[in-house]
């Protein structure tokens, strides 16, 4: 997807907006809380393939968004209705610039007042609505260069009059953040100019940018949210064959500049698009040339590209989502992109690199809810939703083999949960995905009755493998309610900590204490579920032996068959003891888990599920997927006839562990073959 521009709203979690190429406006989720984003969560916000779309900070239900020909809409999300409000409605399809009464850019440029609700547009002047387009005033002169012969028919070969390639026109807009009516405006043909007050006089300074192109189109213009004569330009020469990035800063209104794009590499992607400066942290710049992002952590003296993960394409504009401190990305040729959580960079500072470990304070996480996907067939231009947990940031100033241990507490101090990360210097990412350490895991070390192929990993083990998604999810560990946590890391001998802040989601019906009763009684059934996988473990290592005991036993019957009578018959008595406390294990086993199990996916509904698959599918049924709600009678009065089954198979356990296999045990020793141990 070629996408021009893109903005974001306020809401949590936040929306996408943006304009594609041979398309329409867009608006849709940063984070589905689906697992994925698909085609029919976009929605239409008007407006066209070309131009801005963006909500209104005072009332984001209103989206201004543009089009070719001057063309302005106002969408209405609650009742999906749009109203055109163009400066001047008359078509200019056809017509050389120089012959209409406004000369507009592609992309018209475009600027929602988060003051005021006041809405800006330029043609070649700059034009004013404070009554959602109900009419306009022109509130500047022709800021631009005015040049007759760049307001002709385009083309050549074939006339292409559709305000694609008018050059006296303004081409980008912007306010201050920090104080109503301070206005900037550049325009195509290379002029920049500034008004204090609301657009009653302006001033041009272009002439006051050194190396400043005669054409370069001032492509994008950031004043900052830090101080009110700080502003940030981007210019751009590509058409005329100068593919370097012109990057500018003043810091006294425009009376000087400073050329910043030094070390941003020189090729034919050099040129830049786009810079911004983060609303948390001055002097921290994004930019996006024409193949990737970059980033300067000292305003513009260095920079660094930024690209990680993204394909390079060009990067038309950024914003970032303050509340989240996330970075969007629009690019001409792969869509949207989201840099999730730009924390670790607006504390990276000199010290934290120059430190050997620093773990950096992580962010607010929302704890999501999941929601109820749309099912739709599988699309190429699904998108995906953000990991659903806490981000946990770490600086290493330089590679290690010490294991990276990351341990997050409960506000009880007891840990909760180890996450292992990697010793990779520079910075360093992991998720935690609010949930406690899962249960203990099943490990088989015998095939299911009658199916002697099941085959064994290198350790001599299967897992015991249900492929039912309930099942699945059951067996992760429980998440965690809302409330202060602490992150600790451990490097060799260093150890940090930070606190992290878990939210509710917005969305959830449930209370809090709602939450924590959900996550006590998911404990609860870990707890059960970790006392079933024990005996599991321990009756199959005891089959395993038995196994092997009446192979030895078999063996000693062929190297004693000349031998008496009485001791072949001693041996065979001893094989059928062996082979009925195999039995025994068996049916202890079989109301613990199905022992059918192959690992194919289909003979979860072969057998009937047993302890472990039905204590799995009721934790799936608490936090596994559901919503925030207490258990319910019926949850918990299963919850009490499984425990009542776990206590019989646990009696039943103790009687074969401590009675009935230390009998055969005398009896193996008697006879010098070895007994069975409990634990490996």
């Amino acid at each position: 997807a070629q996408m021009y521009r893109v903005n974001v709203d306020d809401r949590v979690p936040y929306n996408v907006y943006g304009n594609r190429q041979d398309g329409y406006s867009y608006r849709g989720p940063s984070n589905s809380r689906t697992g994925s984003i698909p085609l029919g969560l976009w929605k239409g916000v008007g407006g066209c393939e070309s131009g801005f779309s963006i909500p209104e900070p005072q009332d984001d239900d209103f989206v201004w968004a543009g089009c070719y020909d001057g063309g302005i809409e106002i969408y209405n999300h609650q009742n999906g209705q749009v109203r055109n409000v163009r400066v001047w409605p008359e078509a200019g399809y056809g017509w050389p610039p120089e012959g209409m009464s406004y000369r507009w850019y592609w992309i018209v440029p475009l600027v929602v007042s988060e003051h005021d609700g006041a809405v800006y547009a330029g043609s070649q002047h700059v034009h004013r609505t404070r009554d959602r387009g109900q009419s306009w005033e022109v509130i500047s002169p022709d800021l631009t260069r005015n040049l007759k012969e760049h307001q002709q028919s385009s083309g050549g070969v074939a006339t292409d009059n559709l305000m694609t390639y008018d050059g006296s026109v303004l081409y980008s807009l912007a306010e201050s953040p920090l104080r109503q009516g301070l206005l900037w405006a550049g325009s195509y043909d290379g002029l920049l100019h500034l008004s204090r007050d609301g657009g009653g006089s302006w001033t041009e300074l272009s002439g006051k940018i050194p190396d400043m192109p005669r054409f370069g189109s001032i492509g994008s213009i950031h004043p900052s949210a830090h101080a009110e004569g700080k502003a940030y330009i981007t210019v751009d020469v590509h058409q005329l064959a100068d593919f370097d990035p012109y990057i500018y800063r003043t810091e006294d209104f425009g009376e000087s500049w400073t050329r910043i794009d030094d070390g941003i590499e020189r090729s034919p992607h050099s040129f830049a698009h786009i810079v911004v400066e983060d609303p948390a942290r001055p002097g921290l710049l994004y930019a996006g040339t024409d193949n990737s992002v970059w980033t300067s952590l000292d305003d513009g003296q260095s920079w660094i590209k930024f690209r990680n993960d993204m394909p390079p394409a060009p990067v038309y504009w950024l914003t970032v989502q303050e509340r989240f401190g996330d970075l969007a990305v629009a690019t001409y040729g792969r869509g949207f992109f989201i840099l999730d959580d730009l924390t670790p960079l607006r504390a990276l500072t000199t010290d934290v690199m120059e430190s050997a470990v620093f773990l950096f304070p992580p962010r607010d996480a929302y704890r999501w809810v999941p929601r109820t996907a749309i099912h739709t067939e599988s699309s190429f231009v699904t998108g995906r939703d953000p990991r659903n947990g806490a981000n946990i940031d770490y600086w290493l100033g330089e590679e290690t083999t010490d294991p990276i241990r990351i341990h997050v507490e409960d506000p009880n101090g007891e840990v909760i949960r180890t996450l292992s990360g990697r010793g990779r210097p520079g910075l360093n990412r992991i998720n935690w995905d609010f949930r406690h350490e899962p249960p203990r895991t099943p490990l088989l070390r015998t095939t299911p009755p009658g199916k002697p192929w099941v085959e064994f990993g290198p350790d001599g083990t299967r897992p015991l493998r249900s492929w039912d998604l309930d099942l699945v999810r059951g067996q992760m560990g429980p998440k965690v309610a809302p409330g202060e946590y602490t992150v600790r890391l451990v490097a060799g001998e260093t150890e940090q900590t930070q606190t992290l802040t878990v939210l509710k989601d917005p969305d959830s019906e449930g209370s809090v204490a709602n939450i924590r009763a959900q996550v006590e009684f998911s404990l609860m059934l870990k707890d059960r579920l970790n006392e079933v996988v024990d005996l599991i473990n321990s009756l199959e290592w005891a089959r395993k032996q038995l196994e092997a005991i009446q192979g030895a036993i078999q063996d000693r019957q062929a190297k004693e068959s000349r031998g008496e009578a009485a001791m072949a018959g001693e041996l065979s008595d001893l094989l059928e003891a062996v082979r009925g406390m195999e039995e025994r294990a068996i049916s202890i086993e079989s109301i613990l888990f199905d022992i059918h199990l192959t690992g194919a996916r289909e003979d979860a509904f072969r057998n009937p599920i047993k302890l472990y698959g039905r204590f799995s599918a009721l934790a799936s049924d608490i936090s596994g997927w559901g919503a925030d709600f207490p258990p319910t009678d019926q949850q918990r009065a299963v919850a009490e006839v499984l425990i009542g089954r776990l206590e019989e198979a646990r009696t039943q356990a103790a009687s074969f562990f401590a009675d009935e296999l230390e009998t055969l045990n005398d009896r193996l020793r008697s006879a010098q073959i070895p007994s069975v141990v409990r634990s490996p």
